[in-house]
């Protein structure tokens, strides 16, 4: 059972809105109204009466708000507590990143993080940013590696590194103006994309050029959309970083008009952070700042 529900629960109590509870808790109004939908699924009664403008508690949520804030309050001094201790050694943290950061920087995070903390379990989700983003809002990880582009302003977001989207092209290939690709290299060439999810930044590249978003080769791994350049199948747009951790013999080129991907860490429940994703934030922290990976 997590508590996180009820730190919901009761916010929406006190608040008598979805939306207010949800700027509080730095979440989505929708992430909000899942929470609560599944607590009442589970439990078979309503914990809130929906109004127009507000929302008021049931006669069965008035029933449970004393044990909730007993619930909660026993929390509050757990935590206290072990933060007192200042040693900590178990407990849990959940991680989702895209394909990139989980083969480049996690293993080294997490290699040195564990020799200091052997007794903490690390939960690594790879995902596409829309799965990270579904992930984010149900609140299942306590950390996300995600393009800025993927969240609302609402969302606790700390940028750590920005990388250049570049072109992959086949080594013959040289653009038009001999030194970068251009929307009238792509008109018409052949494209290979990443599958849908995966695919932010460059979508949002060919669209605000109006080149068509269409491609034979819709592939969900970095290292296969390079092969398939390398082979002469097409061209493909995608963040330098890819480029770095899947090297092929293709040619990488820069694009007119230059696009930035930024990258950054959200805590999913910042006022409510466990005491080990706090610790394994720190770590993530330390490490871009250390490998000067932190360049936004």
């Amino acid at each position: 059972m997590t508590l996180y529900p009820w730190y919901v629960f009761i916010t929406v109590a006190e608040q008598k809105s979805f939306v207010k509870a949800a700027r509080i808790l730095n979440v989505t109004q929708s992430a909000v109204s899942h929470t609560i939908a599944k607590l009442e699924a589970e439990y078979g009664y309503f914990l809130f009466v929906r109004n127009r403008n507000n929302v008021e508690l049931t006669t069965n949520g008035k029933l449970m708000m004393p044990y909730v804030r007993n619930l909660l309050a026993c929390m509050e001094s757990l935590d206290q507590e072990i933060a007192n201790l200042g040693n900590i050694s178990k407990g849990q943290v959940k991680v989702a990143a895209f394909n990139s950061a989980t083969l480049s920087w996690i293993p080294e995070i997490l290699k040195e993080f564990q020799k200091e903390y052997p007794g903490i379990r690390v939960i690594v989700r790879q995902a596409g940013d829309k799965n990270i983003q579904r992930m984010i809002q149900a609140g299942e990880v306590d950390l996300a590696f995600v393009s800025k582009d993927m969240i609302d302003s609402n969302t606790l977001f700390f940028p750590l590194h920005k990388t250049p989207l570049v072109c992959l092209t086949p080594k013959e290939y040289t653009p038009i103006n001999g030194k970068s690709i251009t929307a009238e290299d792509l008109r018409g060439k052949p494209l290979i994309l990443q599958s849908e999810g995966y695919d932010t930044e460059m979508i949002k590249f060919l669209r605000q050029n109006k080149l068509p978003v269409k491609a034979d080769f819709r592939i969900e791994v970095d290292a296969t959309c390079h092969a398939y350049v390398e082979k002469g199948f097409g061209f493909c747009i995608a963040p330098l970083m890819t480029f770095h951790c899947n090297p092929r013999d293709v040619s990488v080129w820069p694009i007119e008009p230059a696009y930035m991907r930024i990258i950054g860490l959200v805590t999913v429940f910042p006022d409510f952070i466990s005491p080990a994703a706090s610790l394994f934030r720190d770590r993530i922290i330390r490490y871009m700042s250390e490998s000067q990976l932190m360049n936004v």
